[in-house]
Formats: structure tokens, sequence, C-alpha cells
């Protein structure tokens, strides 16, 4: 059902399109955007909003790798945060849940559960303020055990990444539509 993990790879159209694709199933309600930019590294993204009431909803970015995993981290408009997984090949149940040790940079592991948000989409939510999101912020490698199969990921620039992404869901959690945003390091920029 899984396939194994592997190095980093971008092409822009594909990142793009899977990225309003499962944004869109990440989200509890329809989500439109992206609004602005986000690109920190490999990551790219942007903020969304809600169809039915035009507020805020999230930021996200992800990066592609060569595995064919897309992985992504998600800020909701309350500030919790998320870890996303999405392969083309996978095959889930809604709703279905199983654990998942993640490892940074061979320290102890975390345990937490994945759920499946879409036939081939697990969302991780993390803790608000955890050793996960610490750990995840500062690691150069994370690995995912789930299933009986190991998923490795080089992880680059998410010291800069979680702050980005953050910075701009603050900016526009009380706005009533989307605004073009810059934050302190120019990040988030209109489309």
């Amino acid at each position: 059902m899984l396939a194994e993990g592997g190095g980093l790879v971008m092409n822009g159209k594909v990142v793009a399109g899977a990225l309003l694709s499962m944004v869109i199933s990440i989200a509890t309600a329809e989500a439109r955007g992206p609004y602005g930019t986000i690109h920190v590294g490999n990551w790219k993204g942007g903020a969304f909003t809600n169809d039915q009431t035009g507020m805020f909803s999230h930021c996200v970015a992800g990066a592609n790798y060569d595995s064919g995993i897309y992985f992504m981290v998600m800020i909701d408009q309350g500030s919790g945060w998320s870890l996303a997984f999405q392969h083309p090949k996978w095959s889930f149940a809604n709703s279905q849940s199983f654990p998942i040790a993640l490892t940074f940079d061979g320290q102890s592991p975390f345990y937490v559960q994945g759920v499946a948000v879409g036939t081939s989409l697990v969302k991780v939510p993390m803790p608000t303020n955890s050793a996960l999101i610490a750990q995840f912020r500062k690691a150069k490698a994370m690995t995912a055990f789930t299933q009986g199969q190991l998923f490795q990921f080089k992880l680059v620039q998410t010291a800069l990444l979680l702050p980005t992404l953050a910075n701009s869901s603050r900016s526009l959690s009380s706005k009533a539509s989307p605004t073009p945003v810059i934050s302190p390091s120019g990040l988030l920029r209109s489309l």
C-alpha cells in the first residue's frame, strides 16, 4: 500500500496541482485559494479560506519527494499544527487511523496517530507547544514508520518554514477575506 521514501524532487506544476487538491481535502470545509505564496527552500504553499464564510482557514506548504510522497506542513486558524502525507498509489478508507512512529535525526521516536482524510492522504495532528514540533523545527532528517514500512525525509529549512507559516496564519486569522501579506522575511506575497 505504501511506497518507500527518498530524496527531494520538485516539479512546479505537479506541486501546485497536488497542493491545491490536497489542502482542500485537509480542511474540514471547502477551501479557496491559495492567496499569496509561501516559498521556503523546497517548501511551497499559500493561504486558504473557507468557501462558505470567506474567513481564513489555514496556511500550508509542501514538498515532493522522489518516492512520490508529497509531504505537507499546515497551521489552521486556531494555531493547530498538522503534518500530512499524500501518495497517489495509496488507498485508505476515509477516517482510517493507524499509529506512526516519527523519528527526527535518529532521536527517540514520537508515537502519533495518522488519520486518512482522503483515499491517498494521511493527516497527523501535532500538539501546539510540543516537543514534536520543536524536534521537527530543528531536524535535518525525519523517518516515519507505519504499517511495517519506513519512509525517509530530508528536511530542508524547517526552522524557517514553521515561523513563516505561523506569522502568515496570525496575520490572516482575523481577516474576513485574504489580502496580500508580506511577512518580515518577505516570503508570503501577493499572487
